[in-house]
């Protein structure tokens, strides 16, 4: 036999072999692929008859029938051929209700659901069914699959082995005239491509280049045949390219070079720009030669900087944005902003600098966060003067200042040279405060840079400025809050001081004469202790249920009730910003109604509040106004939905009870939707509520729009 021969009958048996692999590989993974599918369709059935199962014996539990769920259990594993044994098991492992099959398989599976109510586990249900079914479906896939494959590959394999030995031999002429086109080809290949290419041989000396390299070079196709590649490279770079050209050669693949660094080419009048090169080895009967795609990227890489510096200033922003909503104070925010600035990568190198702000004294910088500064800095510049040092000019002067520091480094010993940047933070005008940011020493000062900062600057500065409006606000919404409590208790003392807290306080006072007098531990010491106790509970309760039963005179006038709801939604706006909680609100058109505004805006707030405070990870505020008709009545209707945790069933009905709460016991009286209630009814209308576990509660109240 001769070599081509031989060589043919050897790739058509390495072929075989191959598709026999890659057939072996498609069937095992159908087949994992089917088994898996079985399997997800056998857990989904079972997961749903698990929740069917555990909702029924949820609901027995409650109902304490628990003759129920063993019933439950027997009749459902008569109807499931499938399932081989069910179980109902308490959390002390007590056996609750059993069913078991008489013939169990091998191929089962246990599946489990635990039942739960309000946290509190109350069972768990086992349920082991049978897969043999599934396991014979599968073997049959099996089967059938195996022997359609071995089908297929007794067809293909044949033919293959067939071709391949009957075309094995081809003439030595059509190998030439394929060579020699392909060579037509490759000439024509080199000429269209649109980046410049160099053909070289082993030693690294041009043998061809196309027409774009000429263009890009400045070089002829006679200039550069025999020159060594190097010629296009520059000068500080050619000893070390030699030597990387050397490596190469020894283990010659097709590869991208330089990948991660920058690389530049030299062009015949001395202009450098960065390239990319692509290599790729050509063996030939005349040996090793490389063909090397250069590419010029001066485009992208301006373009990537542009890229780079739009990300870092969006990247920066969005972190300021970010930390300015957390609710934390104005330094803690400062410092994370400070760690989020000095990230930049023109900063991140010294990783150095501080915040000043503006307090009390009006022309004084005070140095509030600080990375990185010697102690010496921090003594000396911890207040700086306007007009003062770089930081006192660039807030006297409300520019941008720059400046390359050498000399401050040799006032402080141990401060390293450097550069920094002094930044004014400015609102409407006026300094609030400076920005110093350390950078390395002769760093080149650029125009993208400087517009970073400064928009980095009037960022911090809406942020200081929003955190001391709340903190404005919050410090008049305590004094608005001291200012009802006071009003109610003046209220409180002047309706009851002689009516009920004269006598009570009498009762206190005998007790605790009484009690003095009493010697030792004797009964009726005990029992004067128990009348002080109590009357000192009911002293407190006397303070919450005086500002709910007050009896004032409604003054009533025709008002928009949208404009109270609009009015109460301002004051929280902030208050949800911060809690993330979105207000949705549709209002609809409705006439002017007979109301007592403060009034409705009272009870109108107390609603808003328990929505807010039901919320504390967010979610959705959503108040509605409409007119309806109510049994042939005209009535407009307010209602205030939340989307938090909502009201159990059970308590829905004590809700508007006064003291009664689901808050804990410091952070309310439970008078405030007692108070809502009356306020509404005393205007001739009504209030309930609609809510349910985990979907949020909806309190609505109307009002007669004829109030006669």
């Amino acid at each position: 036999m001769r070599l081509p021969e031989f060589l043919g009958y050897r790739r058509a048996f390495l072929t075989f072999i191959a598709i026999l692999l890659v057939f072996f590989v498609i069937v095992v993974t159908v087949i994992k692929a089917h088994e898996k599918d079985m399997l997800d369709e056998a857990h989904k059935n079972a997961s749903r008859e698990l929740e069917l199962i555990s909702n029924f014996a949820r609901d027995a539990i409650l109902r304490d029938d628990y003759a129920a769920i063993e019933e439950f259990l027997k009749r459902w594993g008569d109807e499931h051929q499938e399932v081989a044994e069910l179980k109902a098991v308490t959390p002390n492992k007590f056996v609750l209700a059993h069913f078991k099959r008489d013939i169990f398989h091998d191929h089962s599976l246990l599946f489990r659901i635990t039942v739960e109510h309000d946290q509190r586990e109350l069972l768990t249900i086992e349920m082991t069914k049978d897969l043999s079914s599934v396991e014979d479906s599968l073997n049959r896939f099996i089967a059938s699959l195996i022997w359609g494959a071995v089908f297929l590959l007794i067809i293909l394999g044949g033919s293959l082995w067939y071709t391949l030995r009957r075309y094995a031999l081809l003439p030595l002429e059509r190998e030439i005239f394929i060579r020699t086109e392909a060579e037509k080809k490759f000439r024509k290949l080199l000429e269209s491509a649109p980046d410049p290419m160099v053909y070289v041989d082993r030693a690294g000396r041009i043998v061809l280049v196309n027409e774009q390299t000429e263009k890009l070079f400045g070089y002829s196709q006679s200039e550069l045949e025999g020159r060594e590649i190097e010629i296009f490279i520059p000068e500080r770079f050619r000893e070390k390219h030699r030597d990387e050209r050397a490596a190469y050669v020894l283990n010659p693949v097709a590869r991208p070079i330089g990948a991660g660094i920058d690389l530049y080419g030299l062009s015949r009048d001395g202009r450098e720009f960065p390239v990319d090169i692509s290599l790729s080895p050509i063996e030939t009967s005349e040996g090793l030669f490389v063909m090397a795609d250069i590419r010029d990227i001066s485009e992208r890489k301006r373009a990537e900087e542009e890229i780079k510096r739009g990300y870092y200033f969006q990247t920066t922003i969005n972190e300021l944005l970010r930390i300015s909503l957390e609710h934390i104070s104005l330094e803690e925010q400062m410092d994370r902003i400070l760690d989020t600035i000095l990230s930049l990568p023109f900063l991140s190198e010294q990783a150095m600098g501080c915040i000043y702000l503006v307090e009390n004294e009006p022309a004084v910088l005070v140095m509030k966060v600080q990375r990185g500064l010697p102690v010496s800095v921090l003594s000396a510049c911890a207040k700086v003067t306007f007009g003062e040092c770089l930081c006192g000019i660039s807030a006297s002067t409300r520019e941008v200042i720059y400046e390359d520091s050498t000399q401050q480094a040799k006032e402080f010993h141990d401060m390293v040279p450097h550069a920094h940047y002094c930044v004014p933070i400015m609102s409407g005008g006026a300094i609030l405060g400076v920005m110093n940011l350390y950078v390395e020493e002769n760093h080149r000062r650029l125009p993208e840079e400087e517009n970073l900062l400064i928009s980095v600057a009037k960022t911090l500065a809406g942020i200081i400025e929003r955190k001391k409006a709340e903190q404005e606000r919050e410090r008049l919404r305590e004094q608005l809050n001291l200012a009802e409590k006071l009003s109610a208790l003046g209220r409180l003392t002047a309706n009851v001081a002689h009516e009920i807290r004269n006598p009570l306080t009498s009762i206190g006072g005998y007790a605790r004469r009484f009690q003095k007098k009493l010697q030792g531990d004797s009964e009726e010491k005990e029992y004067a202790g128990i009348i002080i106790s109590e009357v000192t509970r009911l002293e407190k309760i006397l303070k919450s249920v005086l500002t709910f039963s007050r009896d004032a005179a409604l003054k009533r006038r025709p008002e928009e009730v949208n404009s109270i709801i609009a009015e109460s939604l301002a004051l929280f706006e902030l208050l949800c910003r911060e809690k993330r909680i979105i207000i949705e609100k549709t209002l609809g058109k409705i006439p002017l109604v007979l109301v007592d505004k403060d009034r409705i805006r009272e009870a109108l707030l107390n609603l808003l509040s328990n929505a807010i405070d039901s919320m504390p990870k967010g979610g959705t505020l959503t108040v509605i106004s409409k007119e309806e008709i109510i049994h042939n009545t005209p009535f407009i209707s307010v209602q205030v939905t939340d989307t938090g945790e909502g009201i159990p069933e059970d308590k829905q009905r004590m809700i508007f009870e006064p003291f009664f709460t689901t808050k804990n016991f410091d952070q309310g009286t439970g008078l405030g939707l007692a108070i809502c209630k009356k306020i509404v009814e005393d205007h001739g209308g009504s209030i309930g509520v609609s809510s349910s576990k985990g979907r949020g509660t909806t309190f609505s109240f109307s009002l007669p729009l004829s109030q006669e």
